[in-house]
């Protein structure tokens, strides 16, 4: 095989973009995986957050990082490139990365699908943190119907006159990422619930959507994501996708009504920064006295 390097961006131009997603399709098409792959993401102070391992003219591999304090990363190879130390490659510069911004560890994406990987983790340090079911719908057909309600939920833009209103929600304080848009549920003059959208080159997201738990077991929750739902359709979003606890079974329910199928499963493995030192097996070891 020819030789490969890596090349570090601070952030990726079109043509890094096309490359990247000509190799993500490649990486879906070898196993059934719906790699989360944050291609917009760009570091301020240019700090290279996306690596390109490349031959040739050939990108043979790719692993970018989130530039927030998760520090999520998300890396793929050419199926033909692999074994070859690509990935350890490309992982050691995301772990270098993740120590330039001051993070002491990462958390790396892999997906169930993706056994080689998950084994993979493990053997290095890594331990699972969490795991959230990807579930997507496709909005070419009519919303669910929530049936009739006692007061009409309006669904808008959060302003700064909510934030009050919305840590009573949330139950703490919250800071947006530029970019995100920020929705209420609003039912007469009182804020019930609320939801974030993203919209990134390859696909838009609802995250933390919460209904004021004072206010639960009211069906807000149906009336406010047929609301959201809806304003997407009417915005010519044609897909919608979620991350959701696959333990959270009440929210798996709803998500299905709306006609949300999952899709994979993300495991999150945490990694520290730094790799673990080897033992040195030429030391001797230190001769302690016992204190009688």
């Amino acid at each position: 095989m020819a030789e490969w390097t890596i090349i570090g961006r601070a952030r990726l131009s079109g043509g890094d973009r096309s490359n990247v997603d000509r190799l993500r399709r490649a990486c879906e098409a070898a196993e059934r995986l719906d790699l989360k792959i944050e291609l917009d993401e760009a570091d301020h102070l240019d700090r290279p957050i996306h690596f390109l391992a490349v031959a040739g003219n050939d990108v043979i591999g790719y692993a970018g990082l989130t530039a927030d304090d998760d520090a999520e990363v998300c890396g793929m190879v050419h199926p033909a490139w692999r074994r070859q130390g690509v990935g350890t490659a490309l992982l050691d510069e995301g772990r270098a990365a993740a120590r330039s911004l001051g993070r002491k560890g990462i958390l790396v994406i892999c997906e169930d699908a993706g056994p080689s990987a998950l084994a993979w983790m493990p053997r290095i340090g890594a331990a699972l943190e969490s795991a959230e079911r990807r579930m997507v719908v496709h909005l070419g057909t009519p919303a669910h119907n929530p049936g009739p309600a006692d007061a009409p939920l309006e669904v808008r833009l959060a302003s700064a006159a909510d934030h009050d209103a919305l840590v009573g929600v949330l139950g703490e304080d919250y800071s947006d990422r530029p970019g995100e848009m920020r929705l209420v549920g609003v039912v007469g003059a009182t804020v019930v619930g609320t939801v974030r959208l993203t919209e990134t080159t390859h696909r838009t997201m609802i995250h933390g959507f919460v209904i004021d738990q004072r206010r639960r077991g009211r069906r807000l929750g149906t009336r406010m994501l047929a609301a959201v739902v809806e304003r997407l359709r009417d915005d010519g979003i044609a897909e919608v996708g979620l991350e959701v606890n696959p333990e959270n079974t009440p929210a798996v329910r709803l998500y299905e009504r709306f006609g949300f199928v999952t899709v994979t499963t993300y495991r999150y493995m945490r990694l520290a920064v730094k790799r673990p030192e080897p033992p040195d097996r030429d030391r001797v070891p230190e001769r302690r006295e016992e204190v009688r």
